[in-house]
């Protein structure tokens, strides 16, 4: 029983100095050479940032039917902003833009 405080110990006063050591060796300034962060949200889709004020035409998500989610990223569709329902929607939408856009301009639902 003995050794086995002595390791949880042990590992407790290890993990506070490694916790220690990196916050002390923390440097928030970008490295040159990277980008610096995205501080707007960026589409899904293209990946490029998108602007919050922006509204979708769509109320409704053409793949899975749900309302538009105003928290979520927007993307954009022939120079148009769609928004999605769910996080599970953009990755599909990417994926075959072309059969889903028309949809969503018109605010229609896949149908299944």
């Amino acid at each position: 029983m003995k050794s086995v405080f002595l390791f949880l110990a042990t590992f407790t006063v290890g993990a506070v100095a490694a916790l220690a050591y990196r916050t002390a060796r923390h440097d928030p300034t970008p490295v040159s050479g990277l980008p610096a962060p995205v501080s707007q949200p960026t589409s899904p889709v293209s990946g490029l940032p998108t602007s919050v004020s922006k509204t979708p035409v769509n109320t409704v998500c053409a793949i899975c039917g749900m309302d538009v989610d105003p928290k979520l990223p927007t993307a954009e569709y022939q120079g148009k902003t769609i928004g999605f329902g769910c996080r599970m929607c953009p990755p599909k939408f990417k994926a075959e833009p072309d059969k889903f856009g028309p949809l969503y301009l018109r605010n229609e639902v896949v149908k299944r």
